[in-house]
């Protein structure tokens, strides 16, 4: 059953966090039995995780350091997905993919870098790094993670947001992981803003690491269509980066489906890629899946991370 722009967001499990258990358990059995119920469930756990959020930037900033079970240095603050950074649960299956991809390339592009979860593992293998991040609160905890591991001279920082053109635009949201150039992204309010720099891919990278091989990041909050639009010439590079995105349908977006779901599938094919879900065992994406998956307003690939790669390049062995 699809979701209508009024009905509550379906929020996918790796990313609710840690949950508390504030109720019954008779209650929870009587949800279940009841679509409106567990619809209402939904909604009421995500407004308390929005509230999170917005307590963690506003009023609770204190940031704690743990060294996780990876075995780097993590300064981070009160959202639920640190938690989970915090103790090696964060998005398990993709961080086994870009851990494993990693042994095969030069450099590794992270963009919407929030804190530095992913530019860390990647620095941990000696992989050099340009991280984008955009959200002060962020970028802040980022420059601790690097100086607290001693690799602030191994990564290029840019405090500024990536789309399809240069110049500034509004960024809306808390500073947890969900901060997006959408409006109303994921129930977050619109009055939660803050004008940022943006530049595209293409500018960043132009004549930079020619013929050497990229994996390129992208968990930009329902962006990556604009972003991408600024990245055709690295698209068609040579050798073809990796591409790891998040890319959702029916969640988190205001209208309650992503507009531009197709193009960014048929952009990548049409520039000689593959994509794959980015799950334990990554699974080939079809247009026929994609076509499906429109139809009927929902995915059934398990996940809303996929994986791009050059067509006659093999997955990364296991």
């Amino acid at each position: 059953m699809s979701r209508s722009p009024r009905e509550p967001l379906r929020v996918p499990i790796s990313r609710q966090g840690t949950q508390m258990n504030i109720i019954p358990r008779w209650a929870k059995a009587l949800m279940r039995r009841s679509e409106f119920l567990v619809a209402l469930n939904a909604r009421l756990r995500w407004k308390l995780h929005l509230l999170k959020d917005w307590w963690g930037t506003k009023v609770w900033t204190r940031t704690t350091e743990v060294v996780t079970p990876l075995g780097f240095k993590l300064t981070s603050g009160f959202h639920p997905a640190y938690e989970l950074m915090r103790n090696g649960q964060f998005e398990k299956e993709e961080t086994a993919l870009v851990s494993k991809s990693l042994a095969e390339v030069d450099a590794f592009v992270d963009i919407g870098a929030n804190l530095g979860y992913y530019t860390c593992i990647a620095l941990q293998r000696g992989v050099p790094v340009l991280a984008f991040e955009p959200q002060y609160q962020n970028l802040q905890c980022l420059f601790q993670n690097l100086i607290a591991n001693g690799w602030q001279e191994k990564a290029e920082v840019f405090p500024l947001a990536l789309s399809d053109r240069p110049g500034l635009l509004t960024l809306y949201g808390a500073s947890g992981p969900s901060a997006s150039l959408i409006s109303n992204w994921a129930g977050y309010s619109a009055r939660s803003r803050k004008i940022v720099p943006v530049s595209t891919l293409d500018n960043v990278l132009a004549g930079r690491f020619q013929g050497r091989r990229l994996f390129v990041k992208m968990d930009v909050e329902g962006a990556e269509y604009m972003v991408l639009k600024g990245a055709l010439a690295t698209l068609a590079r040579v050798p073809k980066p990796t591409w790891l995105l998040e890319i959702c349908l029916d969640e988190f977006h205001p209208d309650g489906i992503n507009p531009d779901f197709r193009e960014i599938f048929h952009l990548f094919w049409a520039n000689g890629y593959e994509g794959y879900t980015a799950t334990e065992s990554p699974r080939m994406v079809t247009r026929r899946d994609v076509q499906s998956w429109l139809e009927r307003r929902r995915t059934d690939s398990g996940t809303f991370n996929y994986l791009f790669r050059e067509s006659a390049n093999a997955l990364p062995k296991t």
